[in-house]
């Protein structure tokens, strides 16, 4: 391996230096971790490039910040042939004094290896060497260390035993930690004497870690067996596309979608193939090559070059079919002009370059390979193969992109059939696919044919938004505006940008004011247009002008016979009505959505995926919370693999947000980590990735996490003038800060729900969130010790409540019942205080609300303790306890042991000052919920080590249990990396 392509290495001791950071490594290091034990260790495996060598430098730098010796070697492709180079390596920061202690002839030995004395004189015997009446092996050492004799089968022995003293003598004092990098390029003398210690490394007490690259694709020999028996064997596995992004950006910046798109389809989660690429990317003006194949740097294609040489014309024609397919296979190869493609395919997979499966399926070895083949064909040779494709297969989709690159120049009939293959895909949910078809569409119109080529923009713009490139997508309708004298055609361009403004939509009045001009005696246009200013009046706060908005979008539709857009205008008007507390004129206007939709309102499975999204967030303001869920899973499951990013994307939102009343706390966790890898595959920056991973945080994770989360969600609505999440936003931090129960949260609390008190009064919104966080409010203001305001604030609560049916959002009555009883107890009415949160206590448990029950449960027990009931609060904090383990209500679950820690402070909160650092580490890792054995693995100890160390924690604490340690906190779990 040249020295271009190997990761950094990392020093001996990793001292001086910054520790390594890896992205997207967490779960495999800890499987790393956890094999990497004294007396055995792990081999990493995988392709060059892959992250072997970066993995190893996190867990030798680990090792050496827990007190462990690390030895470390990774020789190049120059070090096989010298003697004992990688021995030399491994061996450098050995000290002069550290091996004092060998035998005479031993250390001889090792130093002449070493190079830094004379090899041991045979003449002269010494306690370890055989006597002149033992047989004696006059074999040759296999790299010829001796300058001026070849060293006999004893020395070979010597060196072996003198390796493994000087370790064993190591490892009395400390653990030692072997890193042996790149085992292909050990030269033999030192793979000699590591495999004889690994095979030792039990009885040596050393641990071994080991990287080679592995496949006939990496050209490398396999090396002896250089890992102790019963090492675990890992394949370091690709990294996501998310890591791979944020990998990119850290080398170049942000790239432009296209150039990322690129980049991750290439390296196929090979980061130092990322890297390379990203590099080329920054240094030319664009990432484009013949046939739109991206720009290679020398670094990856040269390697592939080198293992394409001396192939035959036969086999080269056959990889450049299988490149240039989408889905390569015998029987197209044949049918595209191969008569034996198998026979030409059998010199590429004894080289590693393709395999070709029982089904006849062929595989390229990596997409690297496949765009070094195409870039390699000469332009005559690619454009013959994509011709002879074209004509060969069956399905419209591929054929069209064959026929296009087959014909690279303007062509009426091809740009006809691209255009009628993007819509096939857009039918398909092959959102990607239907860009590029519909762009190579507009590249294939004449000159001269100016109204298909805007029609062909528009689809361009069309397939864009569905496939998120909102930012291709505006491009296209920009240049339809500028160029098109054509009204419709410049609606059509203006809803083409409206439906990519995502939240930012109170900027754009002056769109649907020109679109509503253009669109004159154009009732349909009109109603689409009215349906998006009602869309901008809701996120912008205007809900009086939202539902008149979305009034006259339904009365204009109707006139146009535009069912779609009445049905769409109909479920906003739905929300709208809903968030101003008017049940009933929202399920009105659901009613006759769906009679226009042709479902049935209780069924809804036939009706589109915007209104089975709004029914369920109507039946999650009723508190139908089982009907909402059963909805909304059901529309997860039936879009998941297609339909538009921003469809998409709603529906996890709404999925989310029902999941977290529910008390589906997993679920919304791993909910929102997919909207956040959603957004950052289609490179959105939305302030919705944000709000739900706090939403999602605040029941399931982390508190801390949660108001980070929640803050930015806050700042970027606001900066998109999105009044409507800004708020819930608002809404998801306040609660969020009164988790912890303490004057400063509830202080922080207080500050931003007062925030979401004003923009939701000056929205005139009523529904169930608005009372919910005025309750949050109230309470927030009870715990600092301001009743009355508590008490006014209640009673615009109860007045927004007022004029909802009966028995509609019994959780919101709830919260209000809770927050009153706090505070009638903050003020000394506790026997009032305690029949008010009894109340709500069993208003919540009739409609199966989880998480509310435990907030009534935790604070009621709170006011027992204070009224020292104890065993009415110990009660009452085990049902709480209960639920939330039940739920995986981890923030929640901390309150509620807070206040158990108050009730019964034997299990003292937090850890004594009086622990060694030894001991607090190792406290830190069980209250953090590591076993015994991973423990001693993070810390390079053994099990028996721990063991006696967390009985003298427990000793020390005065705690019995894991359980009692762990209510001290655990560290916060980093689950969305991308809003990092």
């Amino acid at each position: 391996m040249r020295a271009a392509e190997r990761e950094p290495a990392v020093p001996s001791a990793g001292v001086g230096t910054r520790p390594t950071r890896l992205l997207g490594r967490d779960a495999f290091l800890a499987t790393a971790r956890a094999a990497s034990v004294p007396g055995s260790g792990v081999l990493l495996t995988g392709p060059t490039g892959i992250g072997k060598s970066a993995v190893l430098r996190v867990l030798a730098e680990e090792a050496a910040a827990a007190g462990a010796r690390v030895l470390r070697c990774a020789p190049t492709a120059e070090d096989a042939g010298l003697p004992h180079a990688a021995l030399s390596d491994l061996l450098r920061t050995v000290a002069e004094r550290e091996y004092a202690q060998l035998r005479p002839y031993r250390r001889q030995a090792l130093d002449a290896a070493l190079l830094r004395g004379e090899p041991p004189r045979a003449d002269r015997p010494h306690a370890d060497q055989p006597r002149a009446d033992q047989p004696r092996a006059e074999q040759p050492c296999p790299d010829q260390p001796c300058a001026d004799r070849p060293c006999t089968g004893t020395d070979r022995f010597a060196l072996r035993l003198a390796v493994a003293d000087v370790l064993e003598l190591l490892a009395a004092e400390t653990r030692v930690l072997l890193v042996l990098d790149d085992l292909p390029h050990l030269d033999p003398g030192s793979a000699d004497v590591l495999a004889h210690v690994a095979h030792r490394a039990a009885d040596l007490g050393v641990t071994v870690l080991a990287a080679r690259s592995g496949g006939a694709a990496d050209g490398a020999a396999a090396p002896p067996r250089l890992h102790p028996p019963g090492a675990a064997e890992l394949t370091v596995p690709p990294l996501t596309d998310s890591a791979i992004a944020a990998l990119v950006a850290d080398e170049i910046g942000e790239p432009d979608p296209d150039t990322l798109r690129r980049i991750l389809h290439l390296a196929a989660g090979n980061p130092f193939q990322a890297r390379e690429l990203a590099k080329a990317a920054a240094d030319a003006a664009h990432l484009a090559a013949p046939a739109g194949e991206p720009l290679l740097p020398e670094s990856l294609s040269a390697p592939v070059r080198r293992r394409l040489d001396g192939l035959s014309a036969r086999t080269r024609a056959a990889l450049l079919v299988a490149a240039v397919a989408d889905r390569p296979g015998l029987g197209l190869l044949r049918a595209a002009g191969l008569p034996d493609p198998a026979s030409a395919l059998a010199e590429a997979e004894q080289r590693g370059l393709a395999a070709v499966g029982a089904d006849g399926r062929v595989r390229l070895s990596a997409p690297l390979v496949a765009a070094v083949i195409r870039a390699e064909a000469p332009a005559r040779e690619r454009i013959a193969v994509h011709a002879a494709l074209s004509r060969t297969l069956a399905e419209p989709v591929e054929r069209a992109r064959h026929l296009a690159l087959a014909h690279p120049y303007e062509d009426q009939h091809v740009a006809g059939v691209l255009a009628a293959a993007a819509a096939t895909a857009r039918r398909g949910g092959a959102a990607d696919a239907a860009y590029e078809l519909a762009v190579l569409a507009v590249d294939r119109t004449p000159a001269d044919r100016s109204e298909d080529r805007h029609q062909r923009l528009l689809a361009v713009a069309a397939h864009a938004a569905d496939a998120g490139r909102h930012q291709d997508a505006r491009r296209a309708a920009d240049r339809v505006l500028a160029e098109t004298p054509d009204a419709v055609r410049r609606v059509h361009a203006r809803l083409a940008l409206l439906e990519t403004a995502g939240q930012a939509l109170d900027d754009t009045g002056s769109l649907i004011e020109g679109g509503l001009n253009d669109a004159a005696g154009e009732p349909g246009l009109q109603a689409r247009l009215r349906f998006w200013s009602a869309v901008r009046e809701l996120l912008g706060g205007r809900t009086a002008g939202a539902g008149v908005e979305a009034g006259r979008a339904v009365a204009l539709a109707a006139r146009a016979d535009d069912r779609a857009t009445q049905v769409d205008a109909l479920g906003l008007l739905a929300t709208v009505q809903s968030m101003r507390g008017r049940p009933a004129a929202a399920e009105t206007a659901l009613a006759s959505a769906f009679r226009l939709d042709g479902a049935s309102l209780a069924d809804g499975a036939a009706a589109s995926a915007s209104l089975v999204r709004r029914r369920a967030l109507v039946d999650l303001d009723a508190d139908r919370v089982a009907t909402a869920r059963k909805r909304i899973e059901a529309l997860a499951e039936r879009t998941r693999e297609a339909g538009a990013v921003e469809e998409l994307l709603s529906t996890v939102v709404a999925q989310v947000r029902i999941q977290s009343r529910a008390g589906d706390c997993r679920n919304a966790l791993a909910t929102a980590q997919r909207g956040t890898r959603l957004l950052a595959d289609a490179q959105l920056d939305s302030p919705l990735g944000h709000y739900i991973a706090a939403l999602a945080e605040s029941v399931g994770g982390s508190v801390p996490r949660a108001v980070r989360l929640a803050r930015a969600a806050v700042d970027g609505c606001s900066a998109d003038g999105d009044r409507l999440f800004q708020i819930r936003a608002l809404g998801v931090l306040g609660a969020a800060h009164l988790l912890g129960g303490s004057a400063p949260g509830a202080a922080e609390a207080a500050e931003v729900l007062q925030h979401a008190r004003e923009l939701s009064a000056a929205m005139e919104l009523a529904d169930p969130d608005a009372v919910r966080r005025l309750a949050d409010l109230a309470e927030a203001l009870a715990l600092l010790g301001e009743p009355a305001e508590a008490q006014r604030v209640l009673t615009e609560a109860r007045t927004l409540a007022a004029e909802w049916p009966r028995g509609w959002a019994e959780g919101a009555l709830a919260a209000v019942e809770r927050s009153e009883g706090l505070a009638l107890a903050a003020v000394g009415r506790t026997e009032e205080g305690v029949a008010v949160l009894r109340r709500s206590a069993a208003r919540l448990r009739t409609v199966e609300l989880p998480l509310d029950l435990v907030r009534t449960l935790a604070g009621w027990g709170s006011v027992e303790r204070r009224a020292r009931h104890r065993s009415v609060a110990r009660a009452v904090l085990a049902e709480a306890e209960q639920l939330c383990r039940d739920h995986a209500a981890q923030p929640l679950l901390a309150r509620v042991r807070q206040e158990q820690e108050r009730l019964d402070p034997g299990e003292r909160d937090g850890l004594a000052v009086d622990l060694t650092p030894s001991e607090r580490r190792v406290a830190d890792l069980v209250a953090g919920g590591a076993t015994n054995r991973e423990v001693a693995a993070a810390l390079f100890v053994s099990v028996k080590t721990v063991e006696g160390t967390l009985s003298r924690v427990y000793r020390k604490l005065g705690v019995r249990s894991r359980t009692g340690l762990a209510r001290a906190g655990t560290p916060a779990d980093a689950r969305f990396p991308l809003l990092s």
